[in-house]
């Protein structure tokens, strides 16, 4: 696979105002143009905001999601992306059937060069699709990745139940994300999260607005707690919370 397949193409509005105001209806179109527009320098602001911590992240879950999945698990990356979690499950699954899904058009463009370059085109299928409404047919998959996605869905029970649809019985997902803190953490959340990341993430992107909306949107989002019963209600009957370092800025969670 080395082009990108049109599956379920989500339509794409004129919304209005800051991202972080705009309601569920708006926000999505408008988050889908925000990752658009800041595709090419995507993976080089992650790199800086997260020290490069995030790769570490994306291993850690993908290790835990692999095990005992056998020799050729069918694997979804949510919200792939430039396709960094993608890829990364090809390199560790071999004869695993991998497919990365995302909203928005360039960030898979931008990732396509990745697969050419790691000899993985032909392993990895890059999807454009809502993940309201996933094209794919029930139990399609034996696993599910999602790497700093759900908290940009604007229907989140919608989106976890079409999760529940396509990973069959028994089948397990991962799912790294900031989530809204239980308590106030005034130095990551006043200070860190409002007024360095934005920073960094505008000098290294050019886009001011895009990571408003990053710690905008953490503040809009559910607790872990809350989230764990989220996926209880769509039907995950397990549900495991690891805070990641440092002090529980990223968690992973693990459900099947």
């Amino acid at each position: 696979m080395t082009g990108l397949v049109a599956s379920s193409t989500p339509t794409v509005g004129q919304g209005q105002g800051p991202l972080g105001q705009l309601g569920p209806a708006e926000r999505g179109p408008q988050v889908q143009r925000m990752f658009d527009r800041i595709a090419g320098r995507y993976d080089a602001a992650n790199r800086v905001m997260s020290a490069g911590v995030d790769i570490l992240w994306r291993r850690k879950a993908i290790d835990g999601l692999l095990a005992g999945l056998g020799d050729r698990p069918r694997l979804l990356d949510l919200g792939a992306g430039t396709l960094d979690g993608a890829l990364e499950m090809a390199r560790r699954a071999p004869g695993a059937v991998v497919v990365g899904a995302d909203f928005a058009r360039e960030m898979l463009r931008a990732g396509l060069p990745k697969l050419a370059a790691g000899g993985l085109g032909r392993r990895v299928a890059a999807h454009l699709a809502d993940g309201h409404v996933l094209p794919y047919r029930d139990a399609a998959f034996d696993a599910a990745f999602s790497a700093f996605c759900v908290r940009n869905l604007a229907e989140l029970p919608r989106a976890l139940g079409e999760l529940r649809r396509v990973v069959r019985p028994g089948g397990r997902i991962a799912i790294l994300e900031f989530f809204r803190p239980p308590r106030p953490r005034p130095f990551f959340d006043g200070f860190y999260n409002a007024r360095v990341l934005p920073l960094l993430g505008w000098a290294v992107s050019g886009d001011r607005e895009a990571y408003r909306y990053l710690p905008a949107s953490i503040a809009a989002f559910v607790t872990e707690a809350e989230f764990a019963e989220r996926l209880g209600a769509a039907g995950f009957a397990s549900v495991e919370i690891h805070r990641l370092f440092p002090a529980g800025v990223a968690s992973l969670v693990q459900a099947s």
